[in-house]
Order: structure tokens, then C-alpha cells, then sequence
């Protein structure tokens, strides 16, 4: 199996091509990038310099710095127009997204005597990595599966907490079988509401037509990622956190069977809150309703959880993961910890196809 396996974050982008022809994974293709919604603050942040009215086209990709500097162009008294698809990368509530100043436009003629900068916005561009690969003698038109993590919480309905329909999807999609590659999904398999990940898998097959599209959430990937690591792997027993630039997300493995999961915003641990949290999670003694009044997105137990005494492995990943204050093992899988995503994403979709 060849897998093109690409973990957007909200920094950086993590790509390894892997090929089971090769001996060692770590003799695979990997690439760390700056995310897309990276590339695309920066040419916002330019307009903005110019003082010129932006039009954005294009599919749903990552807000994060790219919405910021949107937000910061408004502010300047410039315009932004966004079509309608467009404009859920800045919000999942369109009408949110208005509140913000932003002008959504359904059709070309309301933009036809636009008089400023256009950008085409998209997240997987499988076509200008080829053009790169091939001068390293690596071909991408023989790729089996391109796996695909992005952050998307979901269209979710008025009234309910875009943090609380995120963790509850989450339990909806474990509560029948617990097993963590059940949160990634194949290309008929993604629900309605996830428009970021339609959005990646569409890109996948406009691009590479013949091979199958996975997607998956960035934060489930890591923790698959983190069960990859070589001392991870021999524990029946596992915390595995991920703490990332923005969501930082806990999950006991238990018999390669995921029994609980909380999630909480990383801006909002100390290296000994996040130590007291995870301790608390582990012994079942955190509740969801005590994440979420602290800004978190919730938690839940699909079982008894176990003891954290009786954890036998604590394995931290994520570009914060030195946040943590517990003793803990840095999941390296494939040698890098970056790759922590990536061979997520393989080993999903090795599980998914094979």
C-alpha cells in the first residue's frame, strides 16, 4: 500500500508519503510546511498593507490565522467579500460570520465590479506537491489512499455549543465500536455536517481520481499516531494526549479500545493544571460539565476508566506537548515527532482499506 498521508494543522502542514516497498518507514518522503490558513493570513496581511478590498473564493479550509487576519482587515475599514462555501471557514453559523462584517455573496454578478484582491483559497493541493516530488525521482500517480487530518467541528445546529456538538459526534461515532479508526472516514462515509473534510476529500479525487480519500480530525489522528510509537504499542494501558496550538485532546486506550476522551483548549492549561486535569480524567473523577464551564470542549466514558495508577504509559505528542509537568514518554513514531498525525492517518488507513 502507498499512502500520501497530510495532517493540516493550524501552524504547520505534515506530509509523509509512505510506501510499504521501502524497508523502513523511516526511509519515506516527509515534509513539514506552514499550514495553508498560514500562507493565506500572510497574503490577507499584504492586502491589508495595500489598503485593497479582498474577495475570497474557494472551498472550506482551516480559519485560524487566515480568520484572524481577515477579521483584522475589517477592522481597518476595508472590505471582505466570501462566497458562501468559502465563508464556513471563518464560522459553521453564516450568520456569525456576517456579524463579523464579512459581505457572503451567492452569485458572480454581485462581485462582477469588484475592484481589489482575489484569493483562491483551498487547503489540498495535491498537484504542486507532485510537481516538487518528481525531482526527487517520487511519483503520486500510483498512490493508493491520500489520507487527509483536518480540524472541523462541525455545522452544528442553532442553539447547541459548537464545542459541545463536537465531543458528542465524537461519542455518537465510538458509542457502537471503540476502536479510534472509527473516527476517521472514508469518502461515502463523512457526515453531513463535516463541510471542512468534504471539502478535503473532494480535493482529493478532483486531483488524484483513482486513489481513495480518507479524512480524519487532526487531534484523533495524533492519538492513533501516538499508539504507533514503539514503546506506546507494548502497553495494554495508555493516556495518550495530544497538545496541540490550539486543542489539546486525552484519550485511555485500554486494549487498543478507546474508553474516554476530553478535550479542552491548550491556551487554557498551566503545566499544573493540565497535570491535575489528566490525573482527574484518568481516575474518573472529571466531568464534562466541569471541561466545559472552563472553557473546554467536554469529555466523556464509554466505560470504566482506568485508574491513574494503573496507566502504564502516558504518551505526549503535539508542538506544545512540553506543556505537560507529568512524567511522560514523547511519542516519536516513524523517528519524528511531527509525524504523529501522519502515521495516524496510515495506520487508519491501513485499517479502513485493508
Amino acid at each position: 500500500m502507498k499512502v500520501l498521508a497530510i495532517d493540516i494543522g493550524a501552524g504547520t502542514e505534515d506530509i509523509l508519503l509512505y510506501d510499504e516497498e521501502k524497508e523502513r518507514i523511516e526511509n519515506c518522503v516527509k515534509m513539514v510546511l506552514p499550514s495553508p490558513s498560514v500562507i493565506f493570513a500572510e497574503r490577507v496581511k499584504k492586502a491589508t498593507q495595500l489598503c485593497k478590498d479582498i474577495f475570497v473564493n474557494g472551498s472550506v479550509i482551516g480559519g485560524g490565522a487566515f480568520a484572524h487576519a481577515l477579521r483584522e482587515h475589517i477592522k481597518r475599514g476595508l472590505r471582505v467579500l466570501m462566497t458562501e462555501q468559502a465563508a464556513y471557514t471563518v464560522r459553521n453559523d453564516l450568520d456569525e460570520v456576517r456579524s463579523l462584517g464579512i459581505e457572503i455573496i451567492h452569485g458572480e454578478d454581485e462581485h462582477r465590479n469588484f475592484n481589489g484582491e482575489t484569493l483562491e483559497i483551498g487547503e489540498v493541493n495535491i498537484r504542486s506537491l507532485e510537481r516538487f516530488l518528481v525531482g526527487f525521482g517520487e511519483s503520486l500517480s500510483d498512490v493508493d489512499v491520500v489520507a487527509v487530518a483536518v480540524q472541523d467541528h462541525g455545522v452544528f445546529p442553532k442553539g447547541v455549543s459548537n464545542r459541545r456538538f463536537r465531543v458528542q459526534k465524537m461519542k455518537e461515532l465510538l458509542e457502537g465500536d471503540p476502536k479510534p479508526e472509527n473516527l476517521a472516514f472514508k469518502e461515502d462515509e463523512i457526515p453531513r455536517c463535516f463541510l471542512r473534510m468534504k471539502a478535503a476529500a473532494q480535493a482529493v479525487k478532483d486531483q488524484l481520481p483513482k486513489a481513495k480519500a480518507l479524512v480524519m480530525d487532526t487531534s484523533p489522528a495524533a492519538i492513533l499516531g501516538c499508539l504507533k510509537d514503539p514503546k506506546v504499542e507494548k502497553a495494554n494501558s495508555v493516556l495518550a494526549v495530544n497538545v496541540g496550538n490550539c486543542h489539546t485532546m486525552a484519550a485511555i486506550i485500554s486494549e487498543s479500545e478507546i474508553s474516554a476522551l476530553m478535550e479542552h483548549h491548550t491556551r487554557r492549561f498551566t503545566s499544573l493544571k493540565i497535570r491535575q486535569f489528566l490525573t482527574d480524567f484518568a481516575d474518573g473523577k472529571l466531568s464534562d460539565k466541569e471541561v466545559f464551564e472552563d472553557g473546554g470542549h467536554g469529555l466523556f466514558y464509554l466505560s470504566k476508566p482506568t485508574s491513574f495508577p494503573k496507566i502504564e504509559v502516558i504518551a505526549a505528542t503535539g508542538p506544545r506537548h512540553q506543556r505537560n509537568s507529568l512524567q511522560v514518554h514523547f511519542a516519536a513514531p516513524a523517528g519524528d515527532v511531527m509525524m504523529t498525525g501522519p502515521v495516524g492517518l496510515i495506520e487508519a488507513a491501513k485499517r479502513k482499506f485493508e
